[in-house]
């Protein structure tokens, strides 16, 4: 993609049009020039940028030269901030950085569009970067500038990835955590007052308990280390319907279910092949409670198995219906529809899938025929 190229103007949300490169050198020696602009600015900490009124960097101050190293007319100057940061969806479209369709639920577009008509703004800004799919929770602000009858954002933006992941741990752990544990409290202290065959059945209910309770910390422990390029990939002889089966056990027992069902397709086929069980229940296991969440009282979640083009293919249908800008943002992290502190789980979906499994997490979302999620593998990875 040519930063300065205006042949080919496409977009779906933000103005595609960009600067030329005499442009954009004359407006960064403008701002390099201005001594007491440059220092004012790289004295901040925070990383900051000087965006003309086509989205483009034409200054940017010391922390991002730090991160960026090298001539800033090579290596920074001419690019919008998704460009800079390797942004996965700004390649989805020849006109680059705040064109495409995912761009409408950016936090980081937003704000400079704001900024550039004028309104001070500050938003969220959730990024996937590059092939290996890394992930950037970022704060940004955006301050308009006029300078010589010219149009400026001043964008400044820090990385909260820390801060998400802490709130996401606490909201499992503090909550999700926490009351099964008091379950199982409850439970011991009632296996001392029962006994015969209400024995036996109480101790299964403590059985299934502890089980989730352990499967809710090997979670997070197998993202943590996934994030961390940490991960040990196990491959065994697997079979399709078993770990349909499997999981369908442990959620049925899960409180989501409440008034809801979870049942195998009776057109499931049972395939053998070769990968890690542990992180396919995982995955089949966010597929399924993302089913339970996003469906009502009454409703049927079907999960099941396929070839498809020579790899196996797991689904799971739920009748819910996602709105477009839950589409958009789905396997961003720390997204969710269920509140702060939550929207690990689609994401971890993708990233155990993609990066670890050689998968692909695929959706479709409509009013007619509701949701289904879609986890495609080869046959031996």
């Amino acid at each position: 993609m040519d930063i300065f190229s205006n042949t080919i103007q496409k977009t779906e949300f933000a103005s595609a049009e960009r600067s030329s490169a005499i442009q954009i050198k004359n407006q960064a020696e403008y701002f390099v020039e201005d001594g007491i602009f440059s220092t004012f600015l790289n004295t901040v900490p925070t990383f900051l940028l000087v965006l003309n009124e086509n989205r483009q960097i034409v200054y940017a101050n010391g922390a991002v030269k730090k991160l960026f190293p090298g001539d800033p007319f090579v290596n920074i100057y001419g690019k919008r901030p998704g460009e800079l940061l390797n942004c996965s969806n700004f390649k989805e479209s020849v006109s680059g950085c705040g064109t495409t369709k995912f761009c409408s639920q950016c936090g980081a577009v937003k704000s400079i569009l704001s900024s550039l008509s004028g309104l001070e703004n500050n938003e969220e800004c959730r990024i996937i970067q590059g092939q290996d799919e890394s992930a950037l929770d970022l704060r940004v602000w955006s301050k308009p500038l006029r300078i010589n009858n010219e149009v400026y954002s001043i964008f400044a933006f820090t990385d909260i990835s820390d801060e998400k992941r802490r709130k996401a741990l606490e909201r499992i752990f503090f909550h999700d955590v926490i009351n099964t544990a008091d379950n199982l409290l409850k439970l011991s202290e009632l296996l001392k007052e029962v006994k015969g065959e209400e024995l036996i059945r109480y101790n299964e209910t403590f059985s299934i308990f502890t089980n989730k309770l352990i499967d809710e910390i090997k979670s997070q422990r197998d993202l943590l280390y996934a994030e961390n390029n940490e991960l040990i990939v196990n491959r065994v002889k697997c079979n399709s319907l078993e770990i349909v089966s499997d999981v369908i056990v442990l959620y049925s027992n899960y409180q989501l279910v409440k008034e809801k069902e979870i049942v195998i397709d009776q057109n499931s086929e049972n395939i053998s092949f070769i990968s890690d069980q542990v992180l396919l229940k995982r995955i089949l296991g966010n597929m399924i409670k993302n089913a339970l969440e996003s469906s009502s009282d009454g409703d049927k979640v079907i999960a099941g198995s396929r070839f498809n083009d020579n790899e196996i293919e797991f689904y799971v249908h739920n009748n819910g219906f996602m709105p477009d800008e839950v589409q958009l943002q789905i396997f961003q992290r720390s997204f969710s529809t269920k509140g702060a502190g939550r929207g690990l789980g689609t994401y971890s979906m993708k990233l155990l899938s993609e990066k670890y499994l050689h998968g692909k997490i695929l959706f479709e979302s409509n009013k007619e025929k509701g949701t289904t999620f879609y986890a495609r593998f080869p046959l031996q990875i």
